[in-house]
């Protein structure tokens, strides 16, 4: 994929909402997020990318089935450079109420980075 269309930043998201990229950063496991409930006791079988500047990026919109990444995928990347290409969004899209967060969808890949 073009140097052009690597996110690395929220800045990088944000020039590339609505393109396919390859998103780089540390893949962490996360619960759904729920209004008013911290997720204590509910399984972190969702992901963001943090990447360079802190910022985080979740792996597909929460509204969809995609969004619970398999279990493998949890365990392998957990804490770990990644790069996961897919189609960039600044905000999340969802149907009926979603976090106002970037996301990448239709995720195609999901890769272990090379240490330096």
């Amino acid at each position: 994929m073009a140097a052009a269309n690597r996110a690395q930043s929220a800045a990088d998201i944000a020039r590339l909402d609505g393109q396919r990229a390859a998103v780089h950063g540390i893949y962490r496991p996360r619960t759904l997020p729920v209004k008013g409930d911290d997720g204590a006791g509910r399984p972190q079988d969702r992901a963001v990318l943090e990447l360079a500047d802190g910022s985080e990026v979740w792996l597909e919109p929460l509204d969809a089935v995609r969004s619970q990444r398999p279990p493998g995928e949890l365990r392998r990347c957990d804490g770990r450079n990644v790069r996961v290409t897919g189609t960039v969004h600044a905000v999340m899209p969802a149907r009926g109420q979603s976090l106002l967060a970037p996301c990448i969808a239709d995720i195609s890949a999901v890769e272990l980075e090379q240490s330096p």
